[in-house]
């Protein structure tokens, strides 16, 4: 179950680093008032990736927007992408619509487990252009993630990524 956000992101600062969703890594640019439907309301923006910026009323912000996953969370990862693959529902409709909910999700283990059974699905040829798209976007993901969180350079961060894939693949 992910942590409540409201009670791990109580206080958004500028400068603070976050992750939104299906989005990836962001940095809080700053805060703003902003009127909405004839009310006052207190804002953030989020820079992502150096081009796209997201307002997101403070309810908003917290309920979207998460803390870059620490040390506990990545232990997770490495444990998710060294297991095996799990078994792919027999229907492509399922598969995909699983996901993108895991996608749209942006929790970091689940991009984990995107991760793992599209590399395996797609070295063994089995991956649909949607599942293919949904894979590469979870992965650049979770590389941004691990750069953020280890402060691994994008090559380093996907280097760590295949070590832990490979322990399966040698068990």
């Amino acid at each position: 179950m992910p942590a409540d956000p409201v009670k791990v992101l109580p206080d958004i600062a500028v400068g603070d680093t976050v992750v939104y969703a299906a989005h990836g890594v962001g940095r809080v640019v700053a805060h703003e008032q902003k009127r909405v439907g004839g009310t006052k309301r207190d804002c953030v923006v989020v820079e992502l990736d150096g081009e796209l910026r997201v307002t997101l009323s403070l309810s908003e912000a917290a309920e979207r927007l998460r803390p870059v996953a620490d040390e506990r969370e990545l232990e997770e990862v490495r444990r998710t992408l060294a297991s095996g693959a799990s078994e792919p529902d027999a229907t492509w409709i399922k598969r995909m619509k699983e996901s993108k909910a895991k996608l749209a999700g942006g929790r970091v283990v689940e991009l984990a487990e995107l991760v793992r059974d599209g590399e395996r699905s797609a070295r063994a040829a089995r991956l649909s252009h949607g599942e293919r798209q949904v894979y590469l976007h979870a992965r650049r993901l979770l590389v941004r993630e691990l750069h953020s969180a280890r402060g691994l350079d994008e090559d380093e961060a996907e280097a760590w990524i295949e070590a832990q894939l490979a322990v399966s693949d040698e068990g």
